[in-house]
C-alpha cells in the first residue's frame, strides 16, 4: 500500500480492501491479505506515537468470545439473519454478509486446508456473485498448495 516513503496508495490497503471496498478484491492484492478477515492493525501498530496508548479496559473494545469460538468454515454457512443476529454489536454487521463471506472466502485461500473444500464448494452455490467468485478462488488455491487428488472432498 505505500508506492514511496510517505505515500500510501489507499486502494492498495488491507483495510480498505477488507472493510470499504465493496467489490471483487483485486487477484494480485488477494494474498497479501493473509490472515487478516477484517480490517489490518499495521499502521497502528508502526506508528511510532502508539507506543504511549493503553490497552482499554472497556470490553466494547475486545474481542468477543461469541464471534470467535466459530472456524472460520462456520462463517461460510451463515443465512443473513444469521449474519445479523451474530455480529449485532459489532462493526463487522457494516459490511454485511457478503462482504464478510468474501473476506472469509480470501483468508481460506490463503491459510486453509483441504478440511475447508467442503465448505468453499458450497460457498460457490451461493447466489451471491461475489462470494461465489472468491470461493472458487479459494479452493484453486488450496488445491495449488496440496494437489492431493480423489481425497473424497
Amino acid at each position: 500500500a505505500f508506492p514511496a516513503p510517505y505515500q500510501l496508495d489507499a486502494r492498495r490497503c488491507i483495510s480498505y480492501l477488507t472493510i470499504e471496498h465493496k467489490g471483487s478484491i483485486p487477484l494480485e492484492l488477494r494474498s497479501l491479505i493473509g490472515n487478516r478477515l477484517y480490517g489490518c492493525d499495521d499502521c497502528l501498530d508502526a506508528c511510532p506515537w502508539n507506543r504511549f496508548a493503553k490497552t482499554s479496559r472497556d470490553l466494547r473494545f475486545h474481542a468477543r468470545k461469541d464471534v470467535f469460538q466459530h472456524g472460520l468454515r462456520d462463517f461460510l454457512a451463515l443465512t443473513d439473519e444469521d449474519f445479523r443476529h451474530l455480529f449485532r454489536k459489532s462493526p463487522i454487521k457494516r459490511i454485511k454478509r457478503p462482504r464478510f463471506l468474501r473476506n472469509v472466502c480470501v483468508v481460506l485461500g490463503n491459510t486453509g486446508t483441504r478440511e475447508d473444500l467442503p465448505a468453499l464448494r458450497h460457498a460457490c452455490q451461493d447466489p451471491d456473485a461475489l462470494i461465489a467468485e472468491h470461493a472458487e478462488w479459494a479452493i484453486c488455491r488450496i488445491e495449488k498448495r496440496d494437489p492431493r487428488k480423489n481425497d473424497g472432498l
